[in-house]
């Protein structure tokens, strides 16, 4: 009788069993189906507004160079007269770049934030030749236009500015 009674059990199990570990499992599959997924944030992926400072959105910038005309850095003149002429170029992949006629090239990456405020991130810089006040005055230039975050154009005139900051560059010999 014992032998019967563990015939009818392993019967039970498998036959039983196995049916109720399929509907458990069934229902657990069916529970899962119907929790809805994580939807990611939108404002991690969004791409950022295009600025009239990239120059594949504003033709004159692009397709100009700009000499600077004046530096007013925390109150002062940022001095670059060892320097000059300098010149500035916005590039159509969202670049700007410096340039002096003896010893310097220095380029940064515009990332928009608005329609009219922007950040620099600088990319590269050469010191090729330069003497001490040149180097001097290069590092002066590059200090000011970092803390630059906005630009208004009027006429054939660009002003750069920022919190102390203010660079004017007028138009000079289009490309």
């Amino acid at each position: 009788m014992i032998l019967s009674n563990r015939e009818s059990n392993d019967s039970w199990f498998s036959g039983q069993g196995f049916l109720l570990l399929w509907f458990l499992l069934l229902a657990f599959l069916l529970a899962a189906a119907c929790v809805q997924p994580a939807v990611p944030s939108t404002q991690a992926t969004s791409t950022p507004p295009v600025s009239p400072l990239i120059p594949g959105s504003n033709r004159v910038m692009a397709e100009n160079r700009w000499r600077l005309v004046e530096i007013q850095f925390h109150g002062e003149n940022v001095e670059f007269d060892a320097l000059a002429p300098v010149y500035f170029t916005f590039w159509g992949d969202g670049h700007l770049g410096y340039r002096t006629t003896d010893c310097n090239a220095t380029s940064f990456t515009i990332v928009s934030e608005t329609e009219r405020r922007y950040r620099l991130m600088p990319n590269i810089s050469t010191a090729v030749s330069c003497s001490e006040i040149q180097y001097s005055q290069s590092s002066g230039i590059h200090r000011a236009l970092m803390a630059t975050t906005e630009y208004e154009m009027q006429g054939n005139q660009l002003f750069l500015f920022g919190d102390g900051v203010r660079i004017t560059l007028e138009m000079d010999n289009p490309k």
